[in-house]
Order: structure tokens, then sequence, then C-alpha cells
């Protein structure tokens, strides 16, 4: 068992340093995104520098679901890269894009959905009138599901529902003022009042954003939150 496990990191890592230390034209990286190795992709992905049609970034896109841990994160990453530049950022206008983009939203690891959370993409484009119509769905989807785990469910269970809802609360704080308020009243409401603080700080920084007299009550309430980083954002000026 150790020796097959010593020959594959071997090999992966022969592979890494070989393509690492050699250049290669910009199809011979988009033929790797279709690889089955992990570390073809890895390094192919990390030295792609541009995108150049909409099926190219398609594919990118599609290795961020599905696939292995390292290799969603380097796709986040280089998205995230992409989108900082016109036109590459126009060939990820897609709604087949955007749905895949949402997952990664909602990903298992941290450094996904901080990449895709915090990428151009989000703000002022057509993604981000994508992502004001579909995320507060999204959410409301989560909380029925939170709401049906009952105690005895494993605590991995409970501990990726909680983790998709402050992923998808982070990214609706980036577009919450390009959202009608009555379409996300109710979430705030409710995860204002969320037993996990990491939830509830993710909605007071939400509100910070929202100067509304229906959530004045829940503002104050989370004002004097017993958790610091809850009250913290109440005491700050308007976002």
């Amino acid at each position: 068992m150790n020796d097959t496990l010593d020959t594959t990191f071997e090999t992966d890592f022969n592979t890494a340093m070989k393509m690492s230390e050699n250049e290669y034209d910009y199809q011979a990286l988009i033929q790797f995104l279709s690889s089955d190795k992990i570390v073809e992709k890895q390094i192919a992905t990390l030295k792609l520098t541009e995108i150049k049609s909409k099926e190219d970034a398609q594919l990118l896109a599609s290795n961020l679901i599905g696939q292995d841990g390292k290799i969603r994160e380097v796709v986040a990453f280089k998205i995230n890269e992409l989108a900082q530049n016109y036109p590459y950022w126009t060939f990820f206008n897609d709604e087949k894009i955007f749905d895949i983009l949402i997952q990664g939203i909602m990903d298992i690891n941290g450094n996904v959905c901080r990449q895709i959370v915090g990428s151009k993409l989000i703000k002022n484009t057509e993604f981000g009138t994508y992502l004001c119509n579909k995320l507060p769905e999204k959410i409301r989807g989560i909380l029925e599901e939170i709401e049906k785990i009952d105690l005895q469910s494993k605590q991995y269970v409970i501990s990726k529902r909680n983790f998709q809802l402050y992923w998808c609360l982070e990214a609706l704080f980036n577009i919450v003022n390009s959202i009608d308020f009555e379409i996300i009243k109710d979430i705030l409401l409710e995860t204002g009042e969320f037993y996990d603080y990491t939830i509830r700080e993710k909605t007071a920084k939400i509100l910070n954003k929202i100067d509304n007299p229906e959530l004045a009550g829940l503002k104050e309430k989370l004002k004097n939150d017993n958790n610091y980083y809850v009250r913290i954002w109440l005491h700050r000026g308007m976002k």
C-alpha cells in the first residue's frame, strides 16, 4: 500500500516538475483541462493566461464541480483572475456557467467559495443579475434543509449546510443593494435569529447595508448580540 502511494506521489511530482518547466501553447493547455489527471489539470490551469472562446470558458468552469478539491480550488482562482480583465470575463457570460459558479459559492472548500464570491463576475455583470434572481431561492432551500435536519444527524451534515448558508449570505452581501427588499426580508429575519453566530454575523453585515424600518427591531437585537463579531457590524457606519 505504501509503495503504491510513494509511486503515485513520485509520478505526480515528476509530472508537475516537467509541466512547470515546459512551455505550452494555448491549445495544449486547454486540452490538459480535459485530462483525468489531477496534476495535469492543476498545472495547466495555473499556466493559462487567457480564454479565447465561450467553449473554453465552459470547459474551464466545468472543472469547478465534480473534481478533486485541488482542481476546484485552482480553477476558482483562475476564473477570478481572468474575470479581472476584459474581454476574458465576457466569455463567462453564459447561464450554464452561472449555475456552475453558484455551485462554487456553495462548495465545501472555503477557498473555492471565497474566490467566486470575491470575483469581479459577481458585480455589475450578467452573472450578478442572474445571481440576484437565483440566490434568494438557493438560500431558502438551504434554510428548509437545515430545518429538516434532526438532532440525530451527523455533525458534518449540519456543518455542511451551515457552511453553504454562510457563503451564500456573503454573496448576498455583495449584491444586496441590487435586490428588491421584499424578496430577502424573510431571509434576513430568519438568519438574524439563527443559532450559529457566524450566520448572525453575516446577517448583521448585510443589515449594515440596509436602511429599512422593518428591520429596525432585528438590527437593535443584533447590536446587543452575545457575540462580539455580530455586534460590531451594527456599531459601524452604513456601508
